[in-house]
């Protein structure tokens, strides 16, 4: 139960944060973990006596929910989690296969396009190349068991991965990297807010202009060697980035 063994939550009532913002922050963190697909969300006075707040707050907060297609209700039986939010913590380095097995997902993958192209001024100095040299350009649509796809992704490999573009790009990439020695091993990443464009849209299977989390990380192995630029166009709706911050 979304609320079973949880302390009564106390509303920051002086923050600038909205209360129903809160409640929708709250009800977000229990729903994105993958075992509360299928469950019950209490009922609307449960919850008005558990935070302590309106009907109105209430259903605002279930209302973001249901904008973002994880809850469902329907009349007569209730209101259920059909789907849990995708997560992924900044601060650790995994790929999108690796982090659905941490939600208990099965990640699929659709291989769009793999195929050799020039370096160019842009990847030459991005991986210490030759502007004639050749990197492979991976694009793939991934998501999981419940909800497909969730991003699209664009991979530019550096040569220097020993990658012939021959594997198998089903899985993950990073555990193809580490079976050559290239492991990922750190990164600097953007994150930005777009809209889906046509292209975006059509292959997301969501409608043009929606909100989109843009992704981009240049990814390193051994030696500070620049191995990997990946960009990924997020549904944003179906999936969350949280960073971990300390004074010290």
């Amino acid at each position: 139960m979304l609320l079973k063994d949880a302390k009564k939550f106390i509303l920051d009532r002086n923050s600038p944060i909205p209360l129903y913002y809160q409640i929708y922050n709250f009800l977000s963190e229990k729903i994105k973990n993958p075992e509360m697909v299928g469950s019950k969300i209490p009922s609307e006075e449960t919850l008005m006596n558990f935070f302590g707040v309106s009907r109105d707050t209430i259903r605002k907060a279930l209302q973001l929910l249901k904008q973002e297609g994880v809850i469902e209700s329907i009349p007569g039986k209730g209101t259920k989690v059909i789907r849990s939010i995708g997560l992924d913590i900044l601060t650790s380095l995994r790929s999108f296969t690796e982090q659905m097995r941490l939600e208990k997902h099965v990640a699929l993958t659709k291989v769009i396009s793999v195929k050799w192209i020039k370096a160019g001024k842009k990847f030459s100095k991005l991986f210490e190349i030759n502007e004639k040299d050749k990197i492979l350009k991976i694009e793939r649509l991934k998501g999981n068991e419940l909800t497909f796809p969730i991003v699209f992704f664009i991979s530019y490999i550096s040569p220097a991965s020993n990658l012939t573009g021959t594997e198998d790009f089903n899985g993950s990439l990073y555990e193809l990297l580490n079976k050559l020695n290239k492991p990922i091993i750190k990164g600097d990443a953007t994150i930005e807010a777009r809209l889906a464009d046509d292209k975006i849209a059509k292959l997301l299977k969501t409608e043009k202009n929606s909100p989109i989390l843009f992704f981009e990380r240049l990814g390193r192995t051994y030696n500070n060697l620049p191995i990997e630029l990946v960009q990924g166009w997020f549904i944003g709706k179906l999936y969350k980035f949280r960073i971990h911050l300390t004074t010290k």
